[in-house]
């Protein structure tokens, strides 16, 4: 899990320095800023560690937005995620109201602990288990911004996890398996 966490963070570190000095042309060029990174301080309370990266297109139009996040809602369940977003804005300048979709990938590790009750005495033992879902979604919210670079975009997600993630017993992970998805952003970003 380490390794996958250390492959994302260097994969999204040469986007941003590649981005970063991108200069913009074309349609862009009435936009001052139009690349964002941020992180969701409201995961926080859930102990969900969450950020994204953000790209403004199409003179303030539409937004690509590519989210990630690790949670661990138990000590035996760990979920990484991440996906893609494509944001469309009613006023086409890259603020205000903006409603979209796409798709979000988790990946599962869980520990699995159960009693072995086909033997005496019985025997305490655990399941390793690793599984990919996915979660198409749709999602509206509204983007402030300010001169300093600094945004402020408070989102509400709903969309339907697509896999299961079940034990050999047949009992199935409580976070991550299927069934609907929602959920809270607050979106807190610096705009270069």
């Amino acid at each position: 899990m380490k390794k996958f966490i250390m492959v994302v963070l260097v994969g999204l570190m040469t986007l941003f320095s590649t981005t970063v000095f991108a200069q913009v042309e074309g349609a862009n060029a009435q936009i001052e800023r139009v690349n964002m990174f941020g992180v969701n301080p409201l995961g926080l309370v859930f102990n969900i560690y969450s950020g994204h990266y953000g790209k403004i297109i199409n003179d303030g139009a539409n937004e690509v937005n590519i989210p990630f996040f690790y949670w661990s809602p138990t000590d035996d369940l760990t979920i990484l995620g991440g996906g893609a977003k494509y944001r469309f804005y009613k006023d086409r300048n890259g603020k205000g109201v903006f409603y979209g979709g796409g798709l979000t990938v988790y990946r599962l590790d869980w520990e699995y602990k159960y009693y072995d009750y086909d033997s005496y005495p019985y025997t305490y033992k655990t399941e390793s288990i690793k599984s990919t879902t996915f979660s198409p979604q749709g999602e509206v919210g509204y983007r402030w911004s300010w001169d300093n670079g600094f945004t402020l975009a408070p989102t509400i997600s709903l969309g339907f996890v697509i896999g299961e993630v079940k034990s050999s017993t047949g009992e199935e992970a409580e976070y991550g398996s299927s069934g609907l998805a929602w959920g809270l952003g607050l979106g807190l970003a610096y705009m270069w």
